[in-house]
């Protein structure tokens, strides 16, 4: 699909536009993504003092603004917006059996089927989290001072992971939301690994290979230890000169790898390409399409979703609906078009562990994703619609509903966490303490 762009000049624009393109290289300024939202005053601002002129994604300012402000006939230009990303995932879940003309495809037989239940795996992976906290930040403490990495432990940690995210992706997904404050390096690899095993998982990658991923995206960071702490500290906002310092924290990286002679060429190989894009503008070779590793693909993808969603300015962070509306934008730009979407499909519009609002107008939070129908998951009832605090958590099974009824109960928008006063150990006690006994059957009676 065609990009639709509008020439604008800063004085025209107005809350709720889409820039996706300035009248200047974007690594000359201090966006740490290239396209965004104007959200207030201040951001219309910040583009006058560095732009005479931008460009506007037409469809991606539909989303939230009327199109009278666009000057631009409707009837003529594509629309996009996040329900077409809703249909081609139902679409894609009533086909799945069939077959398909994309060259990037899961099999047809997923690898990974049976599950253990949520409630079980989510107190494993809660202790294993800990545990790869600290291994994480130990090796970056050990980079930092020149000691010897403990490369054994990585790797039993790294297979730990592996195992509980194979038995059920949700619950290292939870977790994932619940650390998303925490913006450390190490803590910032291990998030990104939980969205990579999940997608790998979901791509029926072999242990083996989920194993040399997970690696690699737990060790991506390590030549950062290397880099002035001054600049990791703003490493969002970065002048030209400070970018191309920065970026020198691949090869930082790779060669820590290879002296410590334990890691396998594919982990070495993610680590020295998932900051590669598709069409070339990445760093440090700038490789394009099918010149970079398909492993470090899937590393990209996901550490750069990683980035987007958790921002160091969490004003800054993306919603999960917003981020999936950034990313489906940048398919066959900065990443392959099909794995875009695969990874769409992979981890559901809305992820295990993200706030949403349903139509009843109550406040929920999606405890399981449901593999087969991926808008259908199970969610945590936390606020009632008058937006006020339950007197009891009690799981709601989508999928349990007659898809026919008008009245059925379904997600109309995802809201960001802190929205009613909802935190991460408001949601921790919500799962722990729910009456997982009684999946409700009835909303509207």
């Amino acid at each position: 699909m065609a990009v639709k762009s509008k020439k604008l000049k800063i004085t025209d624009l107005v809350k709720g536009m889409y820039i996706s393109r300035l009248d200047r290289p974007w690594i000359e300024t201090s966006y740490p993504i290239e396209g965004f939202y104007i959200q207030n005053d201040e951001d219309i601002r910040k583009l006058s003092s560095l732009c005479k002129y931008v460009y506007i994604d037409v469809d991606l300012t539909r989303l939230r603004l009327d199109p009278s402000h666009l000057d631009i006939n409707a009837e003529h230009s594509p629309k996009f917006t996040i329900e077409d990303i809703r249909e081609k995932v139902s679409r894609h879940s009533s086909q799945s059996d069939g077959p398909t003309k994309s060259t990037i495809r899961r099999p047809l037989k997923p690898l990974y089927i049976e599950r253990v239940p949520f409630e079980k795996e989510f107190k494993t992976a809660n202790k294993l989290y800990e545990t790869l906290s600290h291994t994480a930040e130990e090796v970056l403490q050990e980079v930092s001072s020149g000691k010897s990495v403990n490369v054994e432990k990585v790797n039993q940690t790294a297979s730990s992971m592996v195992d509980s995210i194979i038995r059920n992706p949700d619950a290292f997904l939870w977790l994932s939301r619940l650390k998303a404050k925490d913006t450390h390096t190490h803590n910032r690899a291990i998030r990104s690994t939980i969205w990579g095993i999940a997608f790998g998982r979901y791509m029926s990658l072999s242990k083996q290979e989920l194993n040399d991923l997970s690696i690699a995206l737990l060790m991506s960071g390590i030549g950062k230890a290397k880099l002035p702490r001054e600049l990791l500290e703003k490493s969002d906002e970065l002048t030209g000169v400070e970018r191309s310092i920065y970026q020198k924290h691949i090869n930082y990286s790779v060669k820590l790898l290879r002296q410590m002679g334990a890691f396998s060429s594919t982990v070495i190989n993610i680590v020295a390409s998932y900051c590669e894009r598709f069409d070339g503008s990445g760093y440090p070779r700038k490789l394009q399409g099918s010149q970079i590793f398909f492993p470090a693909q899937i590393a990209g993808i996901v550490s750069y979703y990683e980035k987007i969603t958790n921002h160091r300015d969490p004003e800054k962070s993306l919603d999960a609906t917003c981020a999936m509306e950034h990313l489906y934008k940048l398919r066959d730009s900065k990443f392959q078009g099909e794995l875009i979407e695969e990874f769409i499909q992979s981890i559901g519009i809305y992820p295990a562990g993200s706030l949403i609002e349903l139509n009843s107008r109550e406040v929920a939070v999606i405890v399981e994703q449901n593999e087969q129908y991926r808008l259908l998951p199970k969610v945590i009832i936390l606020r009632d619609p008058d937006k006020k605090p339950v007197s009891k958590f009690k799981i709601l099974d989508l999928s349990t509903f007659d898809q026919s009824d008008k009245y059925r109960p379904k997600i109309i928008n995802s809201i960001p966490l802190g929205s009613y006063d909802i935190d991460a150990q408001e949601i921790l006690d919500c799962i722990l303490k729910a009456d997982k006994g009684w999946l409700v059957r009835r909303l509207f009676s």
